[in-house]
């Protein structure tokens, strides 16, 4: 024989097929002897069917959203490899061990046939097998393992159709894929990955061989199961090879002392993204979650790898639990709506667990203020960052919110609201915005109202059902955008067995509201984050936008709620037990703690060495500093020069509706209005002007020479005003001045002078 094995597209002619199969039957007969009594039953035959073949159960591969392979799943563990990419090495392995003229025989080989029919003739039963790896692959998809001659019969015909059907190149193909390796392995590229972590194209001699060695009784040679038995059966199978020239003797001294490392590589991170991805896949596609595992599918899921890993090591942390009934979800959501990362469990990821993260609903707390109150007034007009509401103990038709703290703080900047959560100016701004446009822009923010009850409670949270943190996430992850929605979603791309793309995520966005509005309220929140209820999270440094949320009965914390993002990124976690009997959190696990610090942990995290952007303001949004000095009777101004640095604040309006003017107690002086001189009927001078408040007002009389004395002492005067100077001398000339002061404010800026008035008394 030539070095290696001969290999040929097809075998014989129809004449030689037909002297195959009388060769085929005769040595069934014999073989079939010691079964004499065996009816044989044509008409129940199986058919050939080809589809059996191509159209096998192939596993379902996810990948992270880089193409990295994270998951292989399944029935079967098999994934298809083509036979050209496979080293001659492995081939000759296969082809040495089950079958060495297969590239001559026509699918049945002759020689192999009497040979075993001899060897059950002798032992008085079915002792021996003459299959080739053309019968094989017709008994792995056709037939059962069942030792008759009536199946033996019907395994030579089907395998004669196979032959004719297909080449000898696509059948050695087929069995590589088909066939079992032990250890949940279906195939050779998944048996390659499992046992040794390389892919079939990279298999060694020794490898190869050993793998080889594998069908013929998986629980005896697989190498997990009894590695010396492996190796034994490995050595015997590269002996073969270098017996009928596949190896040089150099090659096999190699092969037989190369050391066998177990290390499976075969991707099997199962989690809930990967999970949540299978679901929506198969909806895409419109098929079952059965055909989508055995169809072949390759899933690029919207997986960030590494975030997970974050968010598992964070949940795994019993330092962010306050009591061993304490649960808790996180979800992460990327620019564009995809879910980076998603975990609700305290441990490891286990799908029999409660699906807290998606499918379960809890009361928000002050977490949906945003969402139904505070963007829906900002979009419609109906207030700004500087609308002054009311923080005080108030009836709304029977019902009397309080604040957590039952602290009230008076009136207050709608600014201060959000970023204290504060409840009474939350309740009457959503009375104002109206229960129902609330909820309608709310539900286009992806918050279901579902058997909801309508009313000014869902304000605080109060649902009868609630929401999901996916859910919430979402939600929060619109105003991360700029005003637009999208529904988070779980997979980028759907490929199918042969590699074809299926499905590729569409940009399928709604804006929900404006770039400007979003912004706005994201500076708010971004004050929540500063020194509001989620200040903890001003400790990783990064410009986080965040709210909180808190929902409490007599039993005390139910749900504590935080959410947190970036432009780049949302985060959101709950905490919080599965049920009333588990107990509640401690008083003080509100959503500015546990929660807070599991997403300042987790931010940080992301953050680390790289820089984290700014949220971009828009050209429709301008920032000034305004005066809140009569907050208390409902003004807010612009600040003046003259505003103490404790009454100023920052604020964004959009453009063209900040205040105008400024508050007149911190005005700097200025000349009165109608400045002038007259003479009244006895001649006497009389100065004029027009006064206005906060001022108070002072009158210098100038001589001839220059020197001045005080005439009138500092005194209001709002309106037309008049001064008598009764001290005026007939004939003489004098100079008037007057001397404006604001006592609101101090400097040197505190008093002002007006122009020169040169009058002269009449004799």
């Amino acid at each position: 024989m030539e070095k290696g094995i001969e290999r040929k597209k097809r075998a014989g002619t129809g004449r030689a097929k037909r002297r195959i199969a009388a060769g085929v039957i005769l040595g069934m007969l014999a073989a079939g002897l010691i079964a004499a009594s065996s009816l044989l039953k044509f008409d129940k035959w199986r058919a050939f069917d080809s589809s059996l073949i191509t159209q096998c159960s192939r596993s379902l591969t996810i990948l992270d959203r880089d193409g990295n392979a994270v998951l292989v799943t399944g029935p079967e563990k098999r994934l298809p490899v083509a036979l050209g990419s496979l080293q001659k090495h492995t081939v000759d392995a296969f082809i040495c061990t089950e079958d060495r003229r297969f590239y001559s025989h026509g699918g049945v080989d002759i020689k192999r046939v009497f040979g075993a029919a001899l060897a059950d003739i002798k032992a008085g039963g079915y002792v021996q097998g003459a299959s080739t790896i053309s019968q094989q692959l017709i008994k792995l998809t056709h037939l059962s393992s069942e030792k008759t001659m009536d199946r033996k019969l019907e395994e030579a015909a089907l395998t004669l159709e196979l032959e004719q059907a297909f080449t000898k190149d696509e059948i050695l193909e087929a069995y590589l894929n088909y066939i079992y390796f032990g250890g949940g392995f279906y195939g050779i590229e998944a048996a390659s990955l499992g046992y040794f972590g390389v892919h079939a194209s990279r298999l060694t001699a020794a490898q190869s061989a050993q793998l080889a060695g594998i069908p013929k009784s998986p629980s005896a040679y697989a190498p997990h199961i009894d590695m010396e038995a492996s190796l034994k059966r490995r050595d015997l199978i590269l002996g073969l090879m270098r017996d009928n020239g596949c190896l040089s003797a150099e090659e096999y001294e190699a092969a037989v002392n190369e050391d066998c490392e177990l290390r499976s590589a075969l991707p099997s991170t199962r989690n809930a993204v990967t999970d949540r991805a299978q679901t929506e896949a198969a909806d895409l596609l419109g098929i079952s979650l059965d055909e989508l595992m055995t169809g072949g599918y390759t899933i690029r899921a919207t997986l960030g790898s590494e975030a997970e890993k974050l968010l598992e090591s964070i949940m795994k942390n019993d330092e962010f639990f306050p009591t061993v009934e304490a649960r808790a979800a996180m979800v992460l959501i990327d620019a564009e709506g995809g879910v980076l990362a998603m975990h609700g469990c305290r441990g490891d990821y286990d799908p029999t667990e409660p699906d807290r993260a998606a499918g379960m609903e809890r009361q928000p707390g002050s977490l949906i203020k945003p969402i139904l109150v505070y963007a829906p007034a900002l979009e419609y007009g109906l207030a700004d960052g500087a609308t002054v509401l009311s923080d005080e103990p108030t009836d709304f038709g029977g019902w009397s919110p309080r604040n957590s703290d039952e602290k009230y703080y008076g009136s207050v900047t709608m600014r201060e609201a959000v970023a204290r959560s504060l409840n009474v100016p939350a309740v009457s701004l959503f009375e104002k915005v109206g229960v129902k446009l609330g909820m309608s822009f709310a539900s286009r923010m992806g918050i279901s109202f579902e058997d909801e009850q309508a009313g000014l409670p869902l304000a605080l949270g109060g649902f009868t059902h609630g929401v999901s943190p996916i859910e919430i996430a979402g939600a929060y992850s619109a105003l991360a955008r700029g005003g637009i929605y999208a529904e988070p979603y779980f997979v980028l791309e759907i490929r199918g067995a042969s590699g074809e793309l299926l499905y590729s995520r569409p940009h399928s966005y709604e804006r929900v509201m404006s770039r400007e509005n979003a912004y706005i309220l994201t500076t708010m929140l971004q004050s929540a984050a500063s020194y509001g209820t989620a200040r903890r999270l001003a400790e990783t440094g990064l410009p986080l936008a965040a709210k909180t949320g808190t929902s409490v009965d007599a039993g005390g914390v139910r749900d504590a709620w935080c959410a947190a993002y970036t432009g780049e990124m949302t985060a959101v976690v709950w905490m919080g037990t599965d049920s009333a009997e588990k107990g509640s959190l401690p008083e003080d696990e509100v959503g500015g703690r546990s929660p807070a610090m599991m997403l300042a942990s987790l931010f940080s995290k992301l953050y680390e060495g790289r820089y984290c952007p700014l949220f971009e303001k828009p050209d429709g949004v301008e920032t000034v500093e305004i005066d809140v000095s009569e907050i208390e009777s409902g003004v807010i101004a612009l600040a003046s020069p003259m505003t103490p640095d404790e009454m100023r604040r920052f604020e964004c309006f959009v453009s063209g509706t900040a205040p105008n003017g400024t508050h007149e107690k911190y005005a700097p002086p200025r000349e009165p209005e109608g400045l002038t001189w007259e003479t009244d009927a006895s001649g006497r001078i009389v100065v004029t002007f027009i006064g206005e408040a906060p001022f108070v007002y002072s009158i210098m009389r100038g001589d001839i020479g220059g020197a001045e004395a005080l005439v009138m002492p500092p005194q209001a005067a709002v309106g037309a005003f008049a001064f008598t100077d009764t001290g005026a001398v007939p004939g003489a000339a004098y100079t008037y001045r007057v001397i404006i002061e604001n006592p609101g404010i101090s400097g040197e800026t505190k008093t002002a002078s007006s122009r020169k008035l040169r009058a002269v008394a009449p004799f």
